[in-house]
């Protein structure tokens, strides 16, 4: 059998290669990777491609990493976390679930995701009121659980995934065994930094601003991609699309379309667009993921459906031992050649996404379409 890490690696750091390398050491089990593809949960696109992230994971203790499609990666951290644990239970190989958390607390993280699986009454109400005062959902949450377990587990962003893993886990009937492993080092979105450890918030801010950031990565040498590329695409869209079409974007609600078309009428890139949509009631990484799923198409019939396939991006020579697992344990289809694939909705939004992402290549020959059909798994 095997563990179960659900990821991003934007990029990935040498904080992440402590946590293969903790797992090994508590578990001494082959590790599988779901990895975020083009667009990430917090709003935005990855810093660089999915294989190459792939392979950095694959060069640092993983090995086997699948693709977390682009309707469960660019979503709510409830929809993230449902797509990622769906996607690793139809595998049939995973046992254990391992996460990088702020406090390291594997009980308490469990009790949390206990309670929320079967949200009490009061708790829903008490929800409603304060997000109908104006409070996020986030905020609601940690205030209408207070008293049922600790809900300082609910201010941090490592924290909170963790127990929506859990969640997702419940819900969905998969029984892994939790792990939580104390992170090394900084939090998640801290600029400070130890002699080899920065967070991937950190070393995003250090590549934007042309800093040195190759001491806290294992390698440094790859393809950064530009999010600003995609400024007049996002703009341009919203200034065309009707208020109807735009409606029906994942995680459009209460006349947000309006707001949004509103606002790119006046401005020209989607930082100033998103900063000038937030309020105290949506977050700026909801705002975010609107403003770039409007462009991908990322519509709310897509982001409800559930996973349809296993996409592979990477492997070792244990992995491929694995994938000969899957072959009879998994109970979606292996796709280990893309373009011998039929595709459905999810798998024709995903290609679709990185037709846009390969537009902030900073390399010509990396901008043409169809990339994602003709991409095969990384071997090591």
């Amino acid at each position: 059998m095997a563990v179960g890490i659900i990821a991003e690696f934007n990029p990935f750091h040498n904080g992440h290669k402590y946590l293969f390398e903790t797992v090994k050491q508590k578990t001494n089990e082959r590790i599988v990777v779901i990895m975020s593809g083009a667009f990430v949960q917090r709003g935005g696109i990855a810093v660089t491609d999915k294989l190459t992230r792939a392979r950095m994971a694959l060069l640092n203790g993983a090995d086997l990493v699948i693709e977390l499609p682009v309707a469960f990666s660019h979503n709510t951290a409830q929809k993230f976390a449902m797509g990622a644990v769906a996607t690793l239970g139809a595998c049939g190989v995973i046992d254990t679930l391992a996460f990088g958390s702020e406090s390291g607390d594997t009980i308490g993280i469990k009790k949390a995701a206990d309670i929320l699986a079967n949200e009490p009454s009061e708790v829903s109400e008490k929800i409603k009121k304060l997000m109908l005062d104006g409070a996020p959902y986030p905020s609601a949450r940690q205030i209408a659980y207070d008293g049922y377990f600790d809900t300082e587990l609910l201010s941090t962003p490592n924290d909170i995934l963790a127990i929506e893993y859990m969640r997702a886990c419940r819900v969905l009937g998969f029984y892994f065994k939790p792990l939580a492993i104390k992170r090394k080092g900084t939090n998640h979105d801290s600029e400070n930094v130890t002699d080899t450890i920065a967070s991937a918030t950190e070393i995003r801010r250090r590549i934007s601003l042309g800093d040195s950031f190759s001491d806290f990565m294992p390698s440094s040498d790859f393809e950064v991609y530009s999010p600003t590329q995609l400024d007049t695409a996002v703009i341009s869209n919203l200034r065309l699309i009707s208020a109807e079409t735009l409606s029906s974007i994942s995680e459009v609600t209460e006349g947000l379309e309006n707001k949004f078309i509103a606002v790119s009428r006046e401005v020209d890139n989607v930082n100033d667009l998103c900063m000038a949509v937030k309020s105290k009631r949506y977050t700026l990484s909801r705002i975010r993921r609107i403003a770039y799923s409007s462009l991908i198409g990322l519509t709310k019939d897509i982001a409800d459906l559930p996973p349809s396939y296993i996409r592979v991006l990477g492997a070792n020579e244990a992995g491929r031992t694995l994938l000969r697992e899957m072959k009879e344990k998994a109970t979606l289809p292996v796709i280990t050649k893309p373009a011998d694939y039929a595709g459905d909705a999810i798998f024709n939004l995903n290609s679709r996404a990185e037709d846009i992402f390969s537009l902030c290549a900073k390399n010509k020959n990396l901008r043409r379409a169809g990339s994602d059909l003709r991409m095969t798994p990384v071997i090591i």
